[in-house]
């Protein structure tokens, strides 16, 4: 019950940080757009993207208390943490910057070029601060606790960036900023739904329809190439439990590469003009199914040593 609670957690911590990092991403183009539509399109998804940062950071503590043990506390106070401290500093960086665009693009101050620009560039930023230091963050983390390297000198500069960027964090990198664009481009389909409730005009509402399923489409096809990257990158026994040897995670990678043909195929009719209602609610269904699948495959197969019930620290096989 524990695994599946925590499970859910973090699938509602990846689903708010896609939003709080691909939000400001879209947001820039649509103040180079530059039209009255846009600029309200752009003022959702900032708002999103603030609550979406805010909670996924609620859930991330949620997340790292049910997993604090000796061994993961050790981890975080010790090999990391010079990045723990500066991570709680980007992380409110980032929060001030999506504070702000908000406030400015939702404002009753004009669209000229330079105001557009000013606000495109605190977006950029905000996003580029996210994706460049979280994910690579938590990759190391992660490749540092699952094979027992929780104790020792503190990780800096040129050793923590070797980390950062060998085995599969290249890939994984690339994957987050994908699913971030994917999952924003989703949100616009939200969008639409609410303005639809609220009489919007039909056209409107199907531009920003085919807006958000096209960067959700682009960003969910190169998905594709990046995830058979991942998958050769990955160490061998975990590409052994999603080809075959575990149960449970070949079924999860079956059902989401599934899952992930049918969100291409609802995206792919909604960028082309069924912007029905039926069909962007099936196309947000889809992509909330892929992620759910995607982070349960994840955890399944995660590599990690049995657990000591006295100390909470992990025991590894020894290596051969």
């Amino acid at each position: 019950m524990l695994e599946l609670f925590s499970t859910i957690l973090l699938i509602a911590h990846l689903l708010c940080v896609n939003i709080a990092a691909g939000a400001p991403i879209l947001c820039v183009w649509l103040e180079w757009r530059g039209e009255a539509l846009a600029r309200r399109a752009a003022a959702y998804l900032g708002r999103m993207g603030l609550v979406a940062l805010v909670a996924g950071g609620l859930f991330g503590l949620a997340i790292g208390w049910l997993k604090w043990t000796p061994a993961y506390r050790e981890l975080w106070t010790g090999p990391l943490s010079y990045k723990l401290h500066w991570g709680a500093a980007e992380l409110v960086f980032s929060l001030v910057l999506a504070g702000v665009y908000w406030l400015l693009v939702r404002g009753k101050a004009g669209n000229s070029a330079g105001l557009r620009i000013g606000r495109g560039l605190i977006a950029l930023l905000n996003s580029t601060n996210l994706l460049y230091h979280f994910p690579a963050l938590f990759v190391v983390a992660s490749k540092l606790y699952e094979t027992g390297q929780t104790a020792g000198a503190t990780i800096r500069g040129a050793q923590f960036r070797h980390l950062a960027w060998s085995g599969e964090a290249p890939a994984l990198a690339i994957h987050v900023i994908l699913a971030s664009v994917a999952v924003a481009g989703v949100m616009l389909l939200g969008l639409a739904l609410r303005w639809l409730r609220h009489d919007e005009s039909p056209a409107d509402v199907a531009k920003v329809a085919t807006w958000g399923s096209r960067w959700a489409l682009g960003a969910s096809l190169v998905q594709l190439p990046v995830g058979l990257w991942t998958l050769m990158a990955l160490p061998a026994g975990t590409q052994s439990s999603l080809m075959g040897t575990h149960v449970l995670g070949t079924t999860l990678f079956i059902a989401a590469m599934l899952t992930m043909f049918w969100l291409l195929r609802e995206l792919t009719g909604v960028a082309l003009g069924e912007t029905t209602v039926p069909a962007m609610i099936r196309s947000m269904t889809a992509m909330l199914v892929v992620v759910s699948l995607m982070t349960a495959m994840q955890q399944a197969v995660q590599p990690i040593g049995t657990l000591d019930q006295s100390t909470g620290a992990k025991i590894w096989p020894a290596k051969s």
